[in-house]
């Protein structure tokens, strides 16, 4: 009895131990569980008994997608001599107005150094320097137009293209006519002979002042000479960056009908023309334009579009000998086909006539010219910016010049600002965004209509549309 109630006394007195040693024990157990549960604790790194807990790696941060680079295309700004000749007498004037087309966006400057009436505005061996268009003289300016041109372009990183008229030698006017055409003997026998309703005669006799210039001859060897002579004179002088070719045609229908064309036609044809020039056509009025085609009409024009190919080839095999990173440009009206002035623009791989025009030989598309130019620059001059479907707005043009041309060679749409109702803005978006570079005609009209702000805005637009923005 008594060890009972010893045994009892004594668990009696050890039984709250045993209890909050079980409920410590408890909440250390718990503890681990709730550490375990959330990550661990997180050891202290000086103790070697305690193991590193490896750290998840952070998750990188994406990188931003890139702004899409969207290519600098080529924007040209044509300098016409004879309505700027005035205007850009002194080198601050031309270095004003360089700086007025970069800050417009324009990359490239189209010099004209060669007008219709014949003379020029670089320093030629061989041609007579430009001293006087329309009412203004200036007998000296006292420096080299086009190298100054040159320097101050390339100044400012933008690219120099140097234009010649190539078959114009002579500007007809009520007085008789300026240029080298009627001021020098040399080339009195030269130039092509127009047929009339009155007859044949010499083109420079003309009375359609405006509309007809004094043509040369391009068949004749001495013309071909003059031109390729001109080119390598000019390609390997100055430091260019493209050859754009002006009026490298026939005038129209009517030239040439001299005894070398016939005789060169005939050897062409293979075939002896009896009656000439009426087997090419006669007139159905006194109209010159009012013409009735002859037996030999369709093989004629097929000839003439020979004749251009040919000079245009030529003009390239040059200045490939002299220079071969000069390009080659060619401009020409957006319609097509151009029978009457010989201008075959088009890829002499693509038949986009035969059996499409009732004038055109089986051989005809053969005579087409884009192999043999860099760029051809494509004049819709024209009043309507958007149609696919109408064959007067400059989309219409667009389309209809990259299914005859293909790949032969890069198009530039070039557009005019002469009508301030054109929609300036988005015939240069149009024309920068379907094409491979766009060109503007002329410095003269866009300063009369103050068009520095539409171009730049037109630039901006399109280069909007080509990133997706």
């Amino acid at each position: 009895m008594n060890k009972l109630k010893i045994l009892s006394s004594l668990l009696a007195s050890i039984f709250p131990f045993i209890a909050l040693s079980f409920i410590a024990l408890s909440f250390i157990a718990l503890s681990f569980i709730a550490l375990s549960c959330t990550g661990g604790f997180t050891p202290d790194p000086d103790s070697p008994d305690v193991p590193e807990v490896p750290q998840p790696e952070p998750k990188p941060e994406p990188e931003p997608e890139p702004e899409p680079q969207i290519k600098e295309k080529p924007v040209l700004l044509w300098i016409d001599a004879s309505a700027n000749f005035s205007r850009l007498r002194a080198r601050p004037d031309i270095r004003h107005f360089l700086n007025l087309a970069q800050e417009a966006g324009f990359n490239t400057i189209i010099v004209d150094v060669k007008p219709v009436q014949g003379d020029v505005l670089y320093e030629s061996d061989f041609l007579p320097k430009c001293t006087k268009l329309g009412i203004t003289t200036i007998e000296n300016r006292g420096y080299d137009y086009l190298q100054f041109f040159i320097d101050e372009a390339h100044k400012r990183n933008m690219k120099i293209i140097v234009s010649t008229t190539i078959m114009t030698m002579g500007h007809p006017t009520p007085k008789g006519g300026t240029g080298p055409g009627y001021a020098d003997p040399y080339w009195d026998d030269k130039f092509c002979q127009e047929y009339l309703p009155s007859g044949i005669r010499d083109i420079r006799q003309t009375d359609d002042y405006g509309t007809v210039f004094a043509f040369l001859n391009p068949i004749l060897p001495e013309v071909q000479a003059y031109i390729l002579r001109m080119v390598e004179e000019i390609v390997t002088k100055y430091d260019i960056d493209g050859y754009a070719l002006d009026y490298c045609r026939y005038m129209n229908y009517n030239s040439d009908f001299s005894q070398a064309s016939l005789n060169a036609f005939e050897k062409y044809a293979g075939l002896k023309v009896d009656d000439f020039p009426q087997d090419i056509y006669t007139f159905a009025s006194s109209d010159k334009s009012d013409i009735k085609p002859g037996k030999h009409f369709n093989k004629w024009l097929e000839w003439r579009s020979s004749v251009i190919q040919g000079i245009v080839r030529d003009i390239k095999q040059k200045i490939n000998s002299v220079k071969p990173e000069v390009e080659l440009h060619y401009w020409a009206a957006s319609w097509w086909p151009l029978p009457h002035t010989g201008q075959n623009w088009a890829s002499n791989a693509i038949d986009s006539t035969t059996g499409n025009y009732w004038w055109a030989t089986p051989d005809y598309y053969k005579t087409g010219f884009a192999e043999y130019i860099d760029v051809f620059q494509l004049g819709a001059y024209l009043n309507t910016v958007y149609g696919s479907y109408n064959n007067v707005s400059v989309e219409y043009a667009i389309n209809r010049c990259k299914r005859i041309i293909g790949d032969a060679c890069h198009i530039y749409g070039t557009i005019q600002c002469a009508d301030p109702s054109f929609d300036l803005k988005e015939g240069v978006r149009l024309c920068y965004r379907e094409t491979e570079g766009v060109m503007v005609f002329e410095l003269s009209h866009i300063i009369n209509n103050d068009c520095w702000n539409s171009i730049k805005e037109g630039i901006e637009a399109a280069k909007a549309d080509l990133s997706g923005k």
